[in-house]
C-alpha cells in the first residue's frame, strides 16, 4: 500500500535553527550583560568620557542601559540592583581563590628534631602542670615568735630616754643680758671670750658679764637648760660637757665658774663657737671684743652650716668708745643664724651710764 505524505509534517531542523534553539532566552541575556560590562570598562579605561584638548564644551554625560528583551513583549530595563545579582553569581561561577584557598588548608605539621645525646651532664627535666600552678593552696600566716634578750631590752630604754631627752619640754622662756632686747627658747648656751682684752686690765668685760648671766640664769625654769663656755685660745665649760637642767643646785655653780676664769692668751672666736654648736641649743649668746683674728669665709660657712635652722646666734661686741669698723664677722654671723648685732661702748659703764 503506497504511503502518503502529509503536507503538515514539519521537517527536520536545519543547522542554524538547531544553533538558535540551543540558546536559550537566559544564556543570551548573560551573554550580553558580560560583553556591555567589558564595553563599559573599556570606554572608562580609555578616556572615551573625557573632554577631547582643546575644546571649551563641557563633558557631556554618557552611560550604557542594559536591557532585556522577549519576542513580543516590552524590553526591560536592568536596574542597579540586577547588575550586582548578576556579579555575584559570577564569582560563584568562577570558584575560590587562591588567597582562599590557601588560608583554608590546614598548617602543616612541623616535626620537632631529636635531640642528640652528647656527653656530659644532662640538663634539667622540667615539667609544668599549669592547673595545679593555678591551685597552689593559701596558708593562713604563721605569728612569728621572737624574744627580745635583756641586752636589747636595755638598748631599747636607753635609746627611749635619749630621745625623750631630746624632745622639748614645757614652754619657752624670754632671756635679756646687757640690757638688750629678750630672746626665746628652751636651751641657751653662752660663749664669753675670756683673752687679755676681756680682763680686769683690758675692758673689764668679764665681771660684769658674770652679774648678767647669774640674773638671766637664775630666772629659767627647770625645764630648762643652759650650759656656759669661756674662750681664748682653748674652751672651759661648767662640770660636764652637756647642757645642764636649770635647777636649784646647777644654779649655785655660775658664780664659782667665773671666779676660776682668768682673762689671759691669745683669741679663737672659731673654736668657741663650734663647741657652742656642739650643744645644739636654741639661743647661743655670743660676746666678745671681736679682736683679731676675723672668722675666715669658710669658718662663717661652717657655722652657718652647725647652726642649722634651728639655733639662732645673737652676737654682743664690746669696745671702748664708738664702734670704727661699720662691718665685721660678728654682723655676717647674726644675719646669718637668725640673730641679732648689738655694740656696748664699755666707757659709760665706767662713767655710770647704761
Amino acid at each position: 500500500m503506497p504511503i502518503q505524505m502529509n503536507s503538515d509534517i514539519i521537517p527536520p531542523p536545519s543547522e542554524q535553527e538547531r544553533g538558535f534553539r540551543w540558546r536559550s532566552p537566559g544564556s543570551s541575556f548573560f551573554i550580553s550583560i558580560v560583553t556591555h560590562v567589558a564595553i563599559a570598562v573599556a570606554l572608562i579605561f580609555f578616556g572615551t568620557f573625557t573632554v577631547p584638548k582643546g575644546t571649551t564644551d563641557a563633558p557631556r554625560p554618557g552611560g550604557i542601559v542594559l536591557t532585556q528583551s522577549t519576542a513580543g513583549q516590552e524590553p526591560e530595563y536592568l536596574t542597579e540592583t540586577d547588575v550586582a545579582q548578576l556579579e555575584d553569581l559570577s564569582t560563584e561561577l568562577a570558584g575560590p581563590t587562591s588567597a582562599q584557598m590557601a588560608a583554608a588548608m590546614p598548617a602543616p605539621e612541623l616535626k620537632t628534631p631529636q635531640t642528640l645525646d652528647l656527653p656530659g651532664v644532662a640538663p634539667p627535666r622540667i615539667e609544668t602542670n599549669a592547673n595545679a600552678m593555678a591551685e597552689v593552696p593559701t596558708f593562713a600566716p604563721e605569728t612569728l615568735k621572737y624574744e627580745l634578750s635583756k641586752a636589747d631590752l636595755k638598748q631599747i630604754a636607753k635609746d627611749r630616754a635619749f630621745f625623750e631627752a631630746q624632745r622639748p619640754k614645757g614652754d619657752l622662756t624670754t632671756v635679756s643680758i646687757f640690757n638688750g632686747g629678750g630672746v626665746s627658747g628652751r636651751k641657751f648656751v653662752f660663749v664669753i671670750d675670756r683673752s687679755h682684752s676681756m680682763g680686769g686690765e683690758g675692758l673689764g668685760v668679764l665681771n660684769r658679764a658674770r652679774q648678767e648671766l647669774i640674773t638671766a640664769i637664775d630666772g629659767l625654769e627647770d625645764n630648762h637648760e643652759f650650759q656656759i663656755v669661756a674662750y681664748h685660745d682653748s674652751t672651759i665649760v661648767i662640770s660636764e660637757r652637756k647642757l645642764l637642767p636649770a635647777t636649784p643646785m646647777n644654779k649655785q655653780r655660775v658664780a664659782p665658774f667665773f671666779e676660776n676664769v682668768g682673762a689671759f692668751g691669745a683669741t679663737n672666736h672659731f673654736y668657741g663657737l663650734l663647741v657652742g654648736l656642739g650643744f645644739k641649743p636654741d639661743v647661743l649668746m655670743f660676746m666678745t671684743d671681736g679682736g683679731s683674728p676675723d672668722l675666715t669665709p669658710d669658718e662663717i660657712k661652717r657655722v652657718r652650716k652647725m647652726a642649722g635652722a634651728k639655733t639662732q646666734i645673737h652676737c654682743i661686741q664690746f669696745g671702748s668708745g664708738s664702734l670704727q669698723r661699720t662691718t665685721s664677722f660678728m654682723k655676717k654671723i647674726a644675719l646669718e643664724n637668725q640673730g641679732s648685732f648689738r655694740y656696748i661702748d664699755v666707757n659709760k659703764w665706767r662713767s655710770g651710764r647704761r
